[in-house]
């Protein structure tokens, strides 16, 4: 009734498997047929059929068909997706198109910066991202086409497709999970129209949000150095729905990069702490939330709110021209600090302590950007993880793993949350959930948001933490038996895999997510450190996939 040819609903039904909805099927037919009108080569696109199935031989139409659903899944439609591929070309990443697509909703000019084949250059706002292609996998191999985009596994089509059938006869859906069960939407009038999300009010707001200003990206270090208490707003009513909800980043990211943010949820406006108010820690948090403001309290007893008072010790051998109170950075790297550190210790034994002003701010320059501190007389030291971890509010060795060495420790406390600061945000909950609540946590890191919620003494009945380090998995298993807890605790290593299908289970098992919390999961690229910038990168995709998970559960809520 829709048009669609025979070729075009065996292909969808075969990859998305029978039990796939109206949907679903309409989404993957509309990728198909964009990638098979972009690509300009219709001869070479060919069905080849084996009973039942089919095997599609262009490697490259696969690559288009990807980016489709997924740009489909930001909730653009079929022809703002058309638009963009066909004016910027296929070869150009998911943000690339997504930039587009913004700036065409928004009427506002779109320069480039990098370069396609088709197209002249461009200018961005975010980092360009690797694509994976339609099966989830960094390569593809088909005979007589070549696609290797900047990922490390490899699969063969032929493989892949042999398996797939394997798959269908035991029953298994044979389709990758992050393509399959992402597409639930709503098909209104028929063909020709980008089917809605089944929350009509609660569609991810690209629109530019209203606190917006000309800004450069000093000004949110300068914004976040004087945070509001409690800062007044009113947060719109698509936006106040349940379930609570806190997007964090404890990195410096860009202005630009908050900006986009905020445009995915529903235009709230960045909160900024400084963590110096809460710990002995002078760190810049950001959140992007949807909870109460008023009533807030601090986690007790505090933290030691000073280096002396996390590191006694180090009392007796700090100089008085030394004015540091604070830690104001997380050093990861130990290879050389040693000698670093010795090299300084006999050029202060050699000159008896007895220091010019120059000389005396060349070694705090030292000791500020390695995160040195006084252990011994004219001996200093890096800060260990363990007074670290005291001071970001985690249990002492916390981050101690069989397989984890000093250098892993140091990089997961820098990237974590401090539990004092997060906590303060999150006690408006305690009156709220007074018997306790559930939550998900997407990239749960060493557990900075299930140990904020113990101290506060709230309840967690049960916590599905999504999180691909290993390690960082087994950290927060350890403590979750040795803190006690009587709740449930689910691990998922993989966004991806949290698919519509698992999320409605999981809500139904738990009745419903009354948080959701994401912690950044971005890092410092050596290009950047070794130029000096102090910007990390917002991982556009992964935040995407994070948001599409909200509006899921979000959606199903109100299903409820």
């Amino acid at each position: 009734m829709m048009n669609f040819s025979v070729e075009e609903v065996e292909f969808a039904i075969h990859k998305l498997g029978d039990e796939a909805s109206i949907p679903e099927l309409v989404d993957f037919i509309f990728a198909l047929q964009i990638a098979k009108k972009l690509k300009k080569e219709p001869d070479d696109i060919t069905f080849t059929y084996y009973g039942r199935g089919n095997e599609v031989t262009n490697e490259k139409l696969f690559g288009i068909m990807a980016k489709t659903l997924q740009l489909f899944e930001m909730g653009f439609s079929e022809n703002e997706v058309s638009s963009a591929i066909d004016k910027l070309g296929s070869e150009a990443p998911i943000s690339e198109l997504a930039n587009f697509i913004f700036a065409e909703q928004n009427g506002i000019d779109y320069v480039m910066e990098y370069k396609f084949p088709t197209t002249s250059t461009y200018s961005v706002g975010i980092k360009e991202e690797p694509e994976m292609d339609l099966y989830g996998t960094a390569e593809v191999k088909v005979e007589g086409f070549s696609h290797e985009p900047p990922q490390s596994s490899q699969v063969n089509l032929e493989e892949t497709y042999n398996d797939d059938m394997v798959k269908e006869e035991e029953g298994i859906d044979a389709f990758p999970s992050n393509v399959s069960d992402q597409y639930l939407d709503v098909v209104e009038n028929g063909r020709g129209k980008r089917p809605k999300y089944e929350h009509d009010d609660d569609p991810v707001n690209c629109l530019e949000p209203s606190w917006v200003e000309e800004r450069v990206d000093a000004v949110v270090a300068e914004m976040s150095r004087h945070p509001k208490p409690n800062p007044s707003r009113c947060l719109s009513s698509v936006a106040a729905k349940p379930p609570f909800f806190l997007f964090g980043n404890v990195s410096n990211i860009s202005y630009d990069s908050w900006t986009k943010m905020s445009q995915f949820l529903y235009g709230i406006e960045p909160e900024f702490a400084n963590a110096q108010s809460f710990s002995a820690m002078d760190r810049i948090e950001g959140y992007i939330h949807n909870l109460p403001v008023e009533n807030r309290f601090h986690i007790l007893p505090k933290p030691p709110m000073t280096i002396e008072d996390a590191m006694p010790q180090t009392k007796k051998w700090w100089p008085p021209w030394d004015s540091r109170k604070l830690l104001s950075s997380i050093y990861c790297e130990t290879n050389g600090i040693a000698q670093t550190c010795d090299r300084l210790g006999n050029f202060l034994a050699d000159s008896g302590g007895v220091l010019t002003s120059e000389q005396q701010k060349d070694i705090l320059r030292y000791c500020r950007r390695l995160n040195l501190v006084w252990i011994g007389k004219f001996k200093l030291g890096p800060v260990e993880p363990e007074q670290l971890e005291l001071i970001l509010g985690y249990p002492l060795n916390h981050t101690r793993a069989t397989e984890g060495n000093v250098a892993e420790r140091l990089k997961s406390l820098k990237y974590c949350f401090q539990t004092d600061t997060l906590g303060y945000h999150l006690s408006v909950l305690r009156p709220i959930f007074p018997h306790g609540l559930t939550m998900l946590s997407l990239f749960s890191g060493l557990g900075g948001a299930e140990i904020a919620l113990h101290r506060l003494a709230i309840k967690i009945k049960a916590v599905v933490s999504v999180e691909t380090s290993e390690t960082k998995r087994k950290i927060l298993e350890k403590w979750w038996r040795q803190s006690g807890q009587t709740g449930t605790l689910v691990q998922i290593e993989d966004i991806q895999k949290l698919t519509s299908k698992k999320l409605e289970g999981l809500i139904s098992k738990f009745g419903g997510f009354d948080l959701v919390i994401y912690q950044n999961p971005c890092s410092y690229s050596s290009s950047r450190l070794q130029a000096g910038v102090g910007l990390s990168a917002l991982d556009f995709s992964v935040f995407c996939e994070c948001v599409r998970v909200l509006q899921r559960v979000r959606g199903m809520y109100q299903r409820k």
